[in-house]
């Protein structure tokens, strides 16, 4: 049995190791998907230097939606010998886990493997004592000899939407949570790296919060308000049921409206989301603010789209 099967491992920031530089671990948005719903990916760098020249690593994270209900978890290799491609045994985070008899040859040993999620019912429903929208994971990489980063999981949290009214409210925001320290309760986390054939190191206690912001009205995420957006839902008048076609109040039920035409129009020109670290407000940082039209200007694009609208309609 590889090192690495057994190795458990954890959740974010790291503490300093004396001979070398900590594993880092990013979230990063990756937009929204086809269904119109948030996209995580989370990468593991290894030690700079690299122990030996080359060495897998070994984590044991937990992850929270806190803002956005989770829709999914998954391994982010795509293949052989791609990144974290192997499924590890781990100690519970969350309670929730399903345990597996990892070594039936020694008695019973049952812990979670690999990647799992909470999902019952859409991951609304919350167990007595367990944690809603959460994700259990724990994958033991290749021999990387290159500090990375290097694809671990990717997340799935259900898109943002704006109220009916369109106003700047809503599930706008979907924000991922790791937390925890190493053996306190019922949180753990660590990443494991070998330093040679036979032994490794452990790094613990995680801690750190990111997310991302949708502008109603942004159709394409770009941090700003504009014709394109206009364009985009002119469009899809009728039909669209995601966030990139125009459905600011939906995600994925109903179709692009009157009211979605409205909220291109009261948003016009405003910059404002983007993603960031902590869990305030966006900060658009790199969002470039387009110019903010006169009222009678902005009545007058939304008036010229619906009329488009409409002679599209006789056709």
């Amino acid at each position: 049995m590889s090192w690495k099967s057994l190795v458990s491992a954890g959740l974010l920031c790291v503490l300093a190791s004396p001979a070398f530089a900590t594993p880092a671990v990013t979230i990063t948005s990756a937009g929204l998907n086809a269904q119109g719903n948030w996209v995580w990916n989370v990468q593991i760098a290894n030690t700079n230097p690299i122990p030996t020249g080359s060495s897998p690593l070994a984590a044991e994270l937990g992850f929270k939606a806190i803002t956005a209900n989770l829709v999914s978890a998954a391994n982010l290799s795509t293949g052989a010998n791609d990144d974290f491609d192997t499924i590890n045994p781990g100690t519970p985070i969350w309670g929730w886990e399903v345990l597996t008899d990892v070594d039936p040859d020694v008695g019973v040993n049952n812990k979670p493997v690999g990647v799992q999620t909470n999902c019952a019912s859409g991951c609304t429903v919350n167990v007595a004592g367990n944690n809603p929208n959460s994700v259990f994971s724990a994958l033991g990489s290749i021999d990387f000899n290159t500090v990375g980063p290097h694809d671990y999981i990717q997340i799935v949290t259900k898109g943002p939407t704006a109220s009916s009214a369109g106003a700047a409210t809503g599930t706008r925001k979907s924000s991922i949570q790791m937390l925890g320290i190493y053996g306190a309760g019922n949180v753990f986390g660590r990443i494991s790296e070998a330093l040679t054939s036979t032994t490794s190191t452990n790094f613990d206690t995680y801690a750190q919060q990111v997310y991302a912001l949708a502008t109603p009205g942004d159709t394409n995420l770009v941090g700003t308000v504009n014709l394109t957006d206009l364009t985009t839902v002119q469009d899809n008048f009728g039909i669209g049921t995601t966030w990139q076609q125009g459905n600011f109040h939906g995600n994925g039920t109903g179709v692009v409206n009157l009211t979605d035409l409205t909220t291109v129009q009261d948003a016009f020109g405003a910059a404002s989301g983007g993603t960031g670290v902590g869990g305030g407000p966006g900060a658009g940082a790199g969002l470039s603010g387009g110019s903010v039209p006169e009222p009678a200007s902005a009545t007058l694009v939304l008036l010229g789209s619906l009329a488009l609208v409409a002679k599209r309609r006789r056709k």
